[in-house]
């Protein structure tokens, strides 16, 4: 029988198709590990979105309004002492005392756009000037280059902090210490702080921002409130708290910027725990196949038990997988609709409202806008994650199969002598 022609050629099919089937498990295996390493870079890209949003952005809630809200800067000067508090405006700043417990806070004014000049106004750049308390950078969440912010101490004169960009224009050798000139004023530079990376610049106004201490109209209204969030409190509480101790109300729009930073880790979690689904159907398949083995089977015994115990087996550990899988979601209760959770049409108008926030373009330092910048970047990051962990693990487990499967018939090959 060896030698005959049908058989013989039959044979040589066989190990052509055997031949193509190992190539083609090898490039399941090659695709499957290229999908993972694209998955891989993209959680990473949506892990370095997440952890500058929290670097960029201040822990607060923030009480607007571009008109001005119906509190003065002499009155938010009071309570600017220590770390705990911090304003901006344009109002010349008095002795400040300290709020107390649980009463942190932050105001801010409207600035102006200036022209700002070195020394010997050689060079000149247009920037927006705000004056600030001394702890307005630490509330802020300002990170420097050189120096450090301004102090309280009203001995010092008039001094500036400035960004990384501004300072190369104006002192290319070196911006801290260097004198800077503001609509006839003369400031020195106490600090150089950080532009941030490109998704903070793209949700900040192209204008540099300068902060700078030093006397102005004390009647100014403030432009915005930084209340620093406690735990346990809603925005709408700690607003209503900052109210009663500044003894006027505050209208405007209130943006919860701590729980966007939240809302970027709960992001990141979710598309760890979307990756994770995949085992957990996978193991629900394997559970259903042993199952459905176990019933067809007709010969009571082992192979019987055999299969029932793996698919009960399969089907717990699932169960357990997914609730620990289940354990990394945490959205905040906020960005979630009162009534029904799968509201699609709500989802959709808080994204339209991050977009729109985005394309906002009335403020030059806009929080509530870098927070949606770096919450579209760290999603967009995720949504390509996700499939390609699945297509990986997918072609990983085909790969695996196919090879399994050869090495199951290798020895049924027949090879021609």
């Amino acid at each position: 029988m060896s030698g005959d022609p049908n058989h013989s050629l039959s044979g040589d099919e066989t190990v052509r198709r055997v031949k193509g089937m190992k190539k083609k498990s090898i490039l399941f295996l090659i695709r499957g590990g290229i999908c993972l390493s694209f998955s891989a870079l993209f959680f990473y890209a949506a892990a370095l979105a997440n952890g500058g949003l929290k670097e960029r952005t201040p822990a607060a809630i923030e009480a607007y309004d571009v008109r001005g809200l119906d509190v003065s800067m002499a009155q938010a000067e009071p309570f600017g002492e220590g770390e705990s508090f911090a304003a901006a405006g344009v109002g010349e700043l008095a002795q400040a005392e300290p709020f107390g417990e649980g009463g942190a806070f932050a105001a801010a004014g409207a600035g102006e756009l200036a022209q700002a000049a070195d020394e010997a106004e050689d060079r000149s750049v247009l920037a927006y000037c705000q004056v600030t308390t001394p702890n307005y950078g630490a509330r802020a969440n300002l990170r420097f280059r050189e120096g450090e912010y301004f102090s309280a101490d009203a001995s010092a004169g008039l001094e500036a902090v400035m960004p990384e960009s501004l300072a190369k224009e104006l002192f290319p050798e070196g911006g801290e210490g260097g004198r800077l000139k503001i609509n006839g004023r003369e400031y020195t530079v106490r600090g150089v702080y950080e532009d941030g990376g490109v998704l903070t610049q793209l949700g900040s106004g192209k204008i540099p921002v300068i902060y700078c201490s030093g006397p102005a109209d004390p009647k100014a209204p403030a432009e915005h409130l930084l209340i620093g969030a406690e735990a346990g409190k809603t925005a709408q509480q700690q607003k209503q708290e900052t109210a009663v101790a500044l003894r006027t109300p505050l209208e405007g729009e209130t943006h919860d910027l701590e729980s966007l930073r939240k809302l970027g880790e709960s992001l990141l979690l979710l598309g760890f725990f979307s990756a994770g689904l995949w085992f957990v159907l996978r193991l629900c398949v394997f559970s259903h196949r042993k199952l459905i083995f176990a019933y067809e089977c007709k010969e009571p015994g082992a192979r019987r038990g055999f299969d029932a115990f793996w698919g009960l087996g399969a089907f717990l550990a699932a169960v357990i997988v997914f609730l620990a899988l289940l354990q990394l979601v945490r959205l905040p209760a906020v960005y979630l609709p009162e009534n029904n959770i799968f509201d699609f049409s709500y989802y959709g108008r808080e994204i339209l409202s991050g977009i729109q926030r985005m394309n906002a373009d009335g403020r030059i330092r806009d929080f509530s806008r870098i927070c949606a910048v770096y919450l579209c970047a760290e999603t967009g990051c995720l949504i390509l994650a996700v499939p390609l962990f699945w297509a990986g693990c997918r072609r990983l487990l085909d790969g695996a199969v196919l090879l399994k499967f050869l090495r199951d018939i290798q020895d049924l090959v027949p090879h021609k002598r």
